[in-house]
């Protein structure tokens, strides 16, 4: 790692947490942070926040985060859930022959695993609200600023960071950081981290334009669509929000750096290959913005050192097929944000955060394989033989080691299958079950998301009095629930919860506040001394205590 050439002598300020980096996962990182009561200091080098819509549709798993972190509304309200029935089309051109759907499985957005379904919300769209929910729970976010470098060391960081406007720079010290820079993060550079997987895929130009082809898409049934006619080939996006703001789409065509430039593609000829892919040679389009990007498939070594974490496309790139790259992003800040906390806190052991990269890193290898394979599947033999499901790679794995008491035998579960078929086993996401309470209906997954959470069955009675004890002698915040029973605090009118999270009446679940199950016992202890021992026991564990 290089030397920063900067005295660090003395600081202009001091903060928990430091992340650099303003975009989709820094903002989302930011606002879980500050959920938690974490207020980090944002640093952001372009003015404000995204300018390009880009696509960042949000799975059914990542709404469930949000909907936990206050937001789903906020959300909603800018974009209304896509249509189910839409899919991905490969097509000989919008207006032309269908050949095939892509993607004729939306389970990833729309499933009964969740009570919530996936949308369809443009980044530039999503992007302030992330920022206007993250700047009230306390984040102090700074555009126009950049990291210049910083200095690791035991007990925190030392960096130096710049006002691009004014050029005033301040010394900041933090306890940790998080890089949030992209996928050519200049704190994975410097930390001299390497990154493994397929590498480039290919590079392509992009041409986002404006329009009017919205009742094509709609005709089509189509969120985008791959095309391939005697002109051209490639891949038309429209971008969420077109139905409500300014007609703005995106063409995709592939190029070989090593033959062409960007200045290879004046306005006429992008026009031509816009019409190309539309299918009407006549019809008015105006270019907005050409841009060049790489399709790569590259995951970071490690997701951290010492104090230091990556996230987002700092610690893995992937092609966009099914979606998954944000969403992915999202989740790690999730993981990342409510460990940080509960350290910062005094709540758990130092040790606590390296079950980020034991948890994350493993489902990045996975997540990038599958979609590097379900982006060739598409290319090469349209739907036919896709063997990969988004819903189980965004909703149905397994940490299998890290913040968790694991099982006798769970080394022989499986890594990642449909989320309806987990039972509550340690690593896994706590299943959504409908339960009541004074008339009014609510998922299972509403009582997750800051704390930790403690479920017990009907005649589990005894656990509550044991974790009382527990709660305050590890001084610990946590909620805690029976489910069933004359005394439960929710009814279960499925009469699946026992079931679905795999107890018996007088057993007890711990659901971590990131919604993925801590440890379990299936049965109640011989009595209440035995039961507290036990439940300090899993608790510490889980905590590095």
């Amino acid at each position: 790692m290089n030397k920063p050439r900067h005295n660090f002598s003395s600081f202009d300020e001091t903060v928990p947490v430091l992340v650099v980096g303003g975009s989709l996962v820094g903002l989302s990182s930011s606002l879980f942070l500050a959920r938690q009561g974490i207020k980090p200091l944002v640093v952001e080098r372009h003015p404000g926040t995204a300018i390009h819509p880009r696509v960042s549709s949000l799975t059914a798993r990542t709404m469930e985060i949000f909907r936990s972190a206050g937001i789903e509304e906020e959300i909603r309200r800018e974009e209304p859930p896509f249509p189910q029935e839409f899919g991905v089309m490969f097509v000989e051109s919008l207006a032309g022959q269908v050949f095939d759907n892509l993607m004729e499985d939306m389970s990833a957005y729309f499933t009964d695993a969740s009570p919530v379904e996936g949308n369809g919300i443009a980044q530039d769209l999503l992007e302030p609200v992330l920022r206007a929910q993250a700047e009230q729970a306390g984040a102090d976010l700074r555009y126009s600023t950049e990291l210049i470098e910083f200095e690791a060391d035991e007990d925190g960081i030392s960096a130096l960071i710049r006002d691009r406007i004014s050029g005033e720079t301040r010394r900041v010290r933090a306890k940790y950081m998080v890089g949030a820079d992209g996928s050519k993060s200049g704190t994975r550079t410097q930390l001299g981290i390497g990154q493994h997987g397929e590498g480039t895929l290919c590079h392509l130009i992009s041409v986002i334009f404006d329009a009017e082809i919205h009742r094509l898409f709609r005709s089509q049934s189509a969120h985008m669509c791959f095309f391939a006619n005697d002109t051209a080939s490639g891949s038309l996006v429209l971008y969420p929000g077109t139905f409500r703001r300014p007609h703005i789409y995106r063409l995709d065509v592939i190029y070989d750096p090593e033959e062409e430039t960007i200045d290879d593609y004046p306005e006429e000829r992008c026009i031509a290959l816009v019409r190309a892919a539309i299918g009407i040679p006549d019809i008015p389009v105006t270019i907005k913005k050409v841009l060049t990007w790489e399709m790569a498939a590259r995951i970071a070594d490690r997701f951290q050192q010492g104090r230091i974490f990556l996230v987002g496309d700092s610690a893995r790139v992937q092609p966009p097929s099914g979606g998954l790259g944000g969403n992915t992003g999202i989740a790690e800040a999730q993981n990342l944000a409510w460990k940080l906390a509960a350290v910062l806190r005094g709540e758990a052991g130092q040790n606590l955060l390296a079950t980020y990269d034991a948890e994350r890193r493993p489902i990045a290898d996975y997540t990038v394989e599958q979609v590097v394979m379900l982006s060739q599947q598409r290319e090469h033999e349209g739907s036919d033989g896709i063997t990969v499901n988004p819903l189980h790679i965004n909703m149905g794995y397994r940490y299998q080691d890290g913040a968790i008491v694991p099982e006798r035998g769970g080394q022989k579960l499986p890594f990642v299958q449909s989320p309806e078929l987990w039972t509550g086993q340690p690593g896994t996401r706590a299943a959504h079950i409908v339960l009541e309470r004074d008339g009014q209906n609510i998922s299972a997954l509403d009582l997750f998301g800051s704390r930790f959470v403690l479920l017990v069955g009907p005649d589990g009675q005894n656990w509550l009095e044991a974790a009382q004890h527990v709660k305050d002698a590890l001084h610990l915040p946590m909620d805690m629930y029976q489910i069933g029973g004359h005394k439960g605090d929710f009814s279960n009118p499925g009469n699946d919860f026992l079931d679905a999270y795999g107890i018996t009446s007088t057993g007890i679940i711990i659901v971590r506040p990131d919604g993925y199950i801590g440890w379990r016992k299936t049965v109640a202890g011989e009595n209440k001394e035995e039961m507290e021992q036990v439940l300090t026991h899993a608790l510490s564990t889980i905590l590095f205590r």
